[in-house]
Parts: C-alpha cells; sequence; structure tokens
C-alpha cells in the first residue's frame, strides 16, 4: 500500500477528519481545512481546500494546497492539473498524487480551471497560468520557495502542463514559468489531433472550437510544439504505444525538444492504456525527473498512490 492509502487508513481509523475536509477557521469563505497523518517518516499533509485563486468570467475559481509538516525552510511546489478533456473533471482527482508527493515532504496543490462549455478557448489556458503566477507571488504564505515550481497533469491536464513549460522565454522563475513539468498522455500538436481519425480529434475540434483551416492561430496558441524555446522548463513525458492520444505527438515534442537542446524524457508505455491508467509505470520515473530539476525529495518512498 503506498503513502496515500497509509493516510487514507489512518485518517479513517482515528477519525481525526474526513477526505472531504472539516470546516475551520480560515480566512476566506467556504475554504476548509483537513489533516492527513501517517507513521513517520512521512509527512503529515494538512489539505487547505477550496483556496480562491482567481475570479474569471464571474466564476470563483479554487485550489487546494497539501502543506507537508514538518519542513524546515522553504520547498519546491509541484502544481497539479485534472484531465477530462477539457469539458470535465476536478481538483479532487489529482488529490492522491497531491497528497503523496505533499506526504514526501514537497508543497503540491491541485487546481481547477474553467471547463468548456461554458467556459470559452483560451479559458483553461489562462486560469492555469494565473494560478502558477497566483502561489509564485504568495509563495511566502505556503512554504514554498518560488524558484523551484513545478507542473503536473495527465490527459488535457498533461497539455495544459506543457503549455506553460513551454509559454514565454527566460528565466524559470518569475511569472508563470516553471523549472520542470510531467504530462502524461498530453496532446501536444491539436492541429494534427484534430485532423486525425481517432476518438480525441472530436474532443479536440469542440475545445479550441472551430477546424484548423479555420483558425491556426488558436491551435498553435494550444500546441505545445508551437512555442519551443531553449530557455523552456525541462518536460518528462510518457504515452502509450496505441492509446487515444496518438505516440506520434509525444515524439515530436521530444524531436523539437532535442533540437531546441531542452532537457526532456520520454517514457514508452507497452499497450494501450491512456494518461493515469499507467501511473503505476512511470510514477517513480516522473519523480526521479522533477528531483533534477528541483532538488531531493525528503522522503524516498516512489511507491505510486494507491500502492
Amino acid at each position: 500500500m503506498s503513502v496515500f492509502g497509509r493516510l487514507v487508513s489512518t485518517v479513517s481509523a482515528v477519525g481525526v477528519c474526513a477526505l472531504a475536509g472539516v470546516a475551520s477557521g480560515t480566512s476566506s469563505p467556504g475554504q476548509t481545512t483537513s489533516v492527513l497523518r501517517s507513521a513517520p517518516p512521512h509527512r503529515t499533509v494538512t489539505v487547505q481546500r477550496d483556496i480562491r485563486y482567481r475570479t474569471a468570467d464571474g466564476q470563483p475559481l479554487m485550489l487546494d494546497a497539501y502543506l507537508p509538516s514538518p519542513r524546515s525552510g522553504r520547498v519546491p511546489g509541484v502544481i497539479f492539473i485534472h484531465g477530462g478533456g477539457w469539458v470535465s473533471g476536478d481538483k479532487a482527482d489529482v488529490a492522491p498524487e497531491a497528497a503523496t508527493v505533499a506526504s514526501l515532504g514537497w508543497v503540491t496543490f491541485s487546481i481547477n480551471y474553467r471547463l468548456e462549455p461554458p467556459a470559452a478557448f483560451p479559458a483553461a489556458i489562462d486560469d492555469t497560468l494565473a494560478a502558477v503566477r497566483w502561489i509564485r507571488a504568495r509563495a511566502g504564505r505556503f512554504g514554498v520557495d518560488p524558484r523551484r515550481l513545478a507542473v503536473f497533469g495527465p490527459s488535457a491536464g498533461g497539455n495544459l502542463a506543457a503549455v506553460v513549460a513551454t509559454r514565454g522565454s527566460g528565466s524559470r522563475t518569475v511569472g508563470s514559468r516553471v523549472a520542470a513539468a510531467v504530462s502524461w498522455s498530453g496532446p501536444m500538436d491539436l492541429a494534427a489531433m484534430a485532423e486525425g481519425a481517432l476518438g480525441g480529434a472530436a474532443a479536440v475540434r469542440r475545445y479550441i472550437g472551430c477546424l484548423p483551416s479555420e483558425c491556426s492561430d488558436r491551435y498553435q496558441s494550444a500546441s505545445p510544439v508551437s512555442s519551443i524555446d531553449r530557455s523552456d522548463a525541462p518536460i518528462f513525458m510518457a504515452n502509450s504505444q496505441y492509446e487515444l492520444v496518438p505516440l506520434a505527438q509525444a515524439q515530436e515534442m521530444s524531436s523539437l525538444l532535442a533540437d531546441a537542446h531542452v532537457p526532456h524524457q520520454l517514457v514508452v508505455v507497452p499497450g494501450g492504456r491512456h494518461a493515469r491508467a499507467y501511473e503505476p509505470v512511470v510514477w517513480s520515473a516522473s519523480l526521479r525527473f522533477l528531483e533534477r530539476w528541483l532538488g531531493k525529495l525528503p522522503i524516498q518512498d516512489l511507491a505510486p498512490p494507491g500502492r
């Protein structure tokens, strides 16, 4: 059983708090706090839920913060971005991953972003970039080193993570720039996806809101392959051989990153599993990659969530 499994079992057994959170005296209306306890050497994790980081089109956008204790000094921060084809999903979907990494000693976050519909492109990108900026600006509040932020996402979240990693240029320690990224089954060339015959084509066309021939600029903005430069964040990518997102997407991205001399790693997973379905195969490699750019995890237990 992984540390997250142990955390859940311990909380349920002692009745400290439910994983859904309990009301507490926080400064934000609707915000709740819960505590996930585990046996040493793993960290106890305090979860601050439903922290508003932005309001867009009248919609409050929330994130959850996973704070390990004890910790000395500021530590890296990892921002988890859920999948769901840009039309579904919730920050709770990646709670197991966020809680597990926090129990190893880093601060983590899981974010919501506007879904389509009713939101329209590029709402999801704008919200994700805003979340990175918001967290960096408040790094001291969470005990995070603002120079060591990373993003981590599966599927549509993997696309958004790669967009963050390649958006902008120059220093990776300011604004919405990040030090590293992990993308599992993230679409990298959305025009090629939209023109393909696989099931993901319809989801991409719905997300962008038009065909590639009608709005090529939108497709470029949403496609990490279109905005790579040498200063971009190192990226870990995983993709199955035969899955919803064609392997050619990750292979093209890997080739372009190599041409730009951007550090990266591509893991090809046998079979047809998609994103979190192959998590046990790539979990430890993903964390090892992040350690290269963020520093060593205080606790070296790289068992995947739920295992």
